[in-house]
């Protein structure tokens, strides 16, 4: 019978007596057991139910990609499937205020936030980077990019990458109503648009770009780096939607909230940068047509 490890942290001390029954404490809060997985969900599911305030994790053996699994009732952490290889998103909450209707706002120093590696060692794991913004308009000619959000999948390793930029005028009403982001929020957090460019290209590098309605996003960064002489996006571009329409070829419409609830993914899209490159990096994960071609070109 193959190990099983639990993990506690804060948990009351009754429990760690009732786990000692079935394993062997050989660090604090570090339990290791061999028994088989009738046991293991029973011992599991008395730690949920004793756990409190406390947290714990459970990693164990399993007939997947690398081998293992893992449970955790962390409500920092969120478990993300691609193709069978378990990743792990550390959401470090303190770091992303959140307004009345789920609106993200973000400090500029946590623009870059590494997730936990866990990837099979044997075969390596398809990378790109998916990318979203808010703009002030739908005209790239006569508009300004508000917001960048992006979420980069690198052997393994999930990053991201969050900025809001600086302009010179007022918001129209429509998209404070829309986003929930202001001018009084884009003068205290916001950047220099050139700067935050600069960024983005360092965080991009030349990883395949993803979005959900390609053309958009991509026009507007090339018009904001050809005016800054930052030159233009030269990377390989894939547009989800492109597929999802491939696999899904009777929704009533491809919006990107459309196409999440026919994934399954119930969540609204609350139209940030971060959040929605989220949603899509989750949206891709789904989308089979898609891993094939990010696997095939990887």
């Amino acid at each position: 019978m193959p190990f099983t490890v639990i993990t506690l942290k804060k948990t009351p001390s009754s429990l760690r007596g009732d786990l000692t029954k079935w394993m062997q404490e050989i660090d604090t809060g570090v339990y290791i057991g061999n028994f088989n997985s009738k046991v293991r969900e029973e011992l599991w599911k008395r730690v949920i139910e004793n756990v409190k305030e406390g947290e714990a994790t459970i990693c164990y053996a399993s007939r997947n990609e690398i081998g293992y699994d893992f449970k955790t009732n962390s409500k920092d952490i969120s478990i993300i499937d691609f193709d069978g290889i378990p990743l792990v998103m550390v959401d470090k909450k303190e770091k992303i205020k959140v307004n009345d209707q789920a609106k993200l706002g973000y400090s500029r120093v946590a623009k870059l936030r590494k997730a936990r590696q866990f990837q099979k060692q044997t075969k390596k794991s398809p990378s790109y980077v998916v990318i979203d913004i808010e703009t002030d308009g739908l005209d790239f000619n006569k508009n300004s990019i508000i917001e960048i959000g992006c979420v980069k999948l690198y052997n393994g390793n999930l990053e991201e990458f969050a900025t809001s930029i600086k302009i010179d005028h007022s918001l129209p009403k429509e998209i404070v109503n829309l986003t929930g982001i202001t001018d009084e929020f884009l003068e205290k957090n916001g950047e220099d648009e050139k700067e935050a460019l600069r960024e983005l290209l360092d965080f991009i590098k030349e990883l395949t770009i993803v979005n959900y309605g390609n053309n958009f996003d991509i026009n507007f960064l090339n018009k904001s780096l050809n005016k800054h002489n930052l030159g233009h996006i030269k990377n390989q571009t894939i547009d989800l939607m492109r597929y999802v329409k491939k696999e899904k070829i009777m929704l009533e419409n491809y919006k990107l909230e459309t196409a999440l609830k026919s994934y399954g993914i119930d969540k609204k899209v609350p139209h940030r940068a971060i959040a929605d490159a989220r949603l899509t990096y989750e949206l891709s994960t789904k989308v089979n047509f898609f891993k094939e071609k990010i696997k095939k070109d990887g």
